[in-house]
C-alpha cells in the first residue's frame, strides 16, 4: 500500500528519536540493594577481609544471577584478591599468600557465572596453597634445626591456617611440642 511521504517521514522519526533516546539512557540494571551490595564488599575488601566480601558477592549473585554490575564486581574482586596473593607470594609471606589462595579456592568461585574468564583456576590455586605449605614447612625445619622450638611450632600452625589436613606440619608441631615441654621440664 502506498502512503504519503508526509505520512512516513513523523513516523520515522517518532521511531529515531524514540531509539535514540533509549541509548542515551538505557535501563539501569543496578537497584539501589545491589549497588549497596556492591559498596559493602568493596568495604570489606578495603578492610581485608576477603572472605566476607566474598560472600556478599555470592548471595547477591546466587539471588541474581544475570546482574552484569555485580558479576564484574565480583569478577574483579576475584582478581584483586589473586593479584594481593602472588605479590605475598612473590615478597616471600607464604603464609599471607596461603590464606588469600585458600580464600580464593574455598569462594566456589566455579560454581558462577562470571564476566571474563580469569587469570586463575581451582588447580593454580591449590598448586600455590602446596607451593606456600612446602615453603613454610622448610622455614620452620631451619628453624627447629637452629634450635629455636618455639619458632618452628609458630610457623608450622601458619600452614593449617590456610591448609588444614596438611599431615606433615601436624606431625611436626606434636613433635617439637613434645621436645620443648620435654626441654622445659629439665630447666
Amino acid at each position: 500500500m502506498f502512503r504519503p511521504r508526509s505520512i512516513l517521514c513523523p513516523i520515522l522519526l517518532s521511531a529515531i528519536v524514540s531509539l535514540a533516546s533509549s541509548c542515551a539512557h538505557p535501563p539501569q540494571p543496578s537497584s539501589s540493594s545491589d549497588v549497596r551490595t556492591v559498596n559493602q564488599a568493596k568495604a570489606y575488601l578495603s578492610s581485608g577481609d576477603y572472605k566476607k566480601a566474598l560472600d556478599i558477592y555470592a548471595v547477591a549473585i546466587d539471588r541474581h544471577p544475570g546482574n552484569e554490575d555485580l558479576l564484574d564486581a565480583y569478577t574483579g574482586a576475584l582478581e584483586s584478591i589473586k593479584e594481593k596473593a602472588d605479590r605475598a607470594y612473590g615478597a616471600q609471606d607464604y603464609a599471607k599468600a596461603g590464606e588469600l589462595y585458600h580464600t580464593l579456592l574455598k569462594s566456589d568461585f566455579g560454581k558462577r557465572p562470571l564476566q571474563r574468564t580469569l587469570s586463575f583456576d581451582a588447580d593454580y590455586l591449590a598448586m600455590r596453597i602446596g607451593s606456600c605449605s612446602k615453603m613454610l614447612m622448610e622455614l620452620g625445619i631451619m628453624k627447629y634445626r637452629a634450635g629455636d622450638l618455639e619458632q618452628a611450632i609458630a610457623i608450622w600452625k601458619k600452614i593449617l591456617v590456610f591448609n588444614p589436613s596438611d599431615g606433615e606440619a601436624k606431625t611436626a608441631i606434636d613433635r617439637a611440642t613434645v621436645q620443648l615441654q620435654n626441654l622445659k621440664q629439665m630447666m
